[in-house]
């Protein structure tokens, strides 16, 4: 870029500014991506210039890498945490067995672009080029757009329902609108997928609770209060019940007890209010409660669990996994029905996929690594700490659970997020001096 431009833009406060919070405005790109993408490509498979415009948020990651890469090679200070070097060898593991094993290019390409292509955000955290930054800072950006998207999303539904059956065309080719249950439409907003909404506004929801437990702000308190209920109205299982989880979490890490009485309150109250005047509620709350305990208890009625029998049987006959791209969504996207060493009914498990992917080392290695993160956050937490690693935290656990039943971390918007916050968490240790006083890992 030319040198007056360069100096145009600074003195305009722009580079600054995008310098400071790439990563917050590249997630609200990430957000509002999926509307500009129906609308322009619409939902098949894309090719020319339509092509380009679909790789949008990969090209701008790629520039962040780029960053992220010159600033680490220009730091002298750099630190490797051994969190750092465990995430490099499970992606390393996953990238080479995954290739190997697949003997399709194409395929291999596709499920590195979905699954391991954000975890390359955990060491643009991890190495961040500020060392003195706010991390909070870094992502309040970004939870602010969340508020954004979730009235957006109580607008459409409430106001609007034309438009979300409208994109909802565009994206299924005019299939009939999916009913959760007896005509409850799934609450999306623009993201037009309930579950990446519904992890999303999670997300939110834990950080905004947060920060109400942490500063006692009004505004913090009614967002909070707005992203749990765009949680339950996405009627999405798996981010209902682990809400719950948060919450709880939450409450027990956070000090101040009357905040905690007073959020408590408003959502039970919000609850009693539903129970009494809403005649779906309690179905809907039943109907929430019984699906899911088929699914704890493997009834074989139950449609995930018929997949779960279906992707058991694929990992006995494979042990050591089909390949990279070969399984969940990248399968059924890619290769017709019925074909030969695919798993297509991987798509409602996450370490199902992961496993039958690239075989049960590399669940081990997941969960060993999940593990490790596991302990040092509860030691971090341990001391008397109610910072942002509490969001990590939280985050980290919900995600872990929801896991079970779908394949969030294949979510391409909040997988970005996930990792990103993994590796704010470790360089919250180097910040922190951890790296070598916890024996946790070495300057490099």
């Amino acid at each position: 870029m030319p040198n007056y431009l360069i100096a145009i833009i600074n003195k305009m406060g722009v580079y600054n500014y995008l310098k400071s919070n790439q990563l917050s405005v590249f997630l609200s790109v990430l957000v509002f991506f999926p509307s500009a993408r129906l609308l322009v490509v619409g939902s098949g498979h894309a090719a020319g210039l339509d092509l380009v415009f679909g790789l949008i948020p990969e090209l701008l990651f790629v520039l962040i890498l780029v960053w992220s890469l010159t600033r680490f090679l220009q730091d002298p200070d750099r630190q490797t945490h051994l969190l750092d070097k465990l995430v490099i060898a499970y992606f390393l593991f996953n990238i080479l067995i995954g290739v190997y094993l697949a003997h399709d290019l194409k395929a291999s390409l596709y499920g590195f672009r979905l699954t391991y292509l954000p975890m390359l955000g955990y060491f643009v955290c991890s190495y961040y080029w500020d060392k003195e930054a706010d991390l909070e800072r870094i992502f309040r950006g970004f939870f602010r757009i969340l508020v954004l998207i979730a009235v957006i999303g109580l607008i459409i539904y409430f106001i609007f329902p034309e438009i979300h059956l409208y994109f909802h065309r565009i994206a299924s080719g005019n299939q009939p609108i999916v009913m959760a249950f007896k005509g409850f439409i799934r609450m999306t907003s623009i993201l037009w997928t309930p579950v990446v909404f519904a992890m999303l506004m999670l997300a939110g929801f834990i950080y905004w609770t947060y920060r109400y437990l942490k500063t006692g702000n009004n505004f913090a308190l009614v967002f909070s209060l707005i992203m749990v209920n765009a949680v339950f109205l996405s009627v999405s299982r798996g981010p209902m019940i682990t809400s719950a989880v948060a919450f709880v979490l939450l409450l027990f890490l956070g000090k101040r007890n009357q905040l905690k009485w007073i959020i408590s309150g408003i959502i039970l109250f919000e609850i009693a209010i539903l129970t009494l005047f809403e005649k779906q509620f309690i179905p809907l709350m039943k109907w929430v409660f019984v699906s899911s305990k088929q699914t704890a208890t493997l009834e074989t009625s139950n449609t995930r669990v018929s997949l779960w029998t279906d992707v058991i049987h694929s990992i006995k006959h494979d042990p050591m996994g089909l390949g990279l791209g070969k399984a969940g969504h990248t399968a059924v996207q890619l290769f017709p029905p019925n074909t030969p060493g695919v798993s297509f009914a991987s798509t409602d498990g996450w370490y199902f996929k992961l496993m039958i992917e690239t075989g049960i080392p590399a669940l081990v290695l997941y969960l060993a690594m999940a593990l490790i993160f596991f302990v040092a956050m509860i030691k971090y937490i341990s001391k008397n700490r109610f910072d942002f690693v509490t969001v990590i935290f939280t985050i980290f656990v919900v995600t872990g659970l929801v896991n079970i039943v779908s394949n969030v971390l294949d979510f391409y918007l909040f997988a970005y997020l996930y990792w990103f916050l993994l590796g704010i968490f470790v360089f919250k240790l180097k910040q922190n001096g951890n790296a070598r006083k916890e024996s946790f890992g070495s300057h490099s």
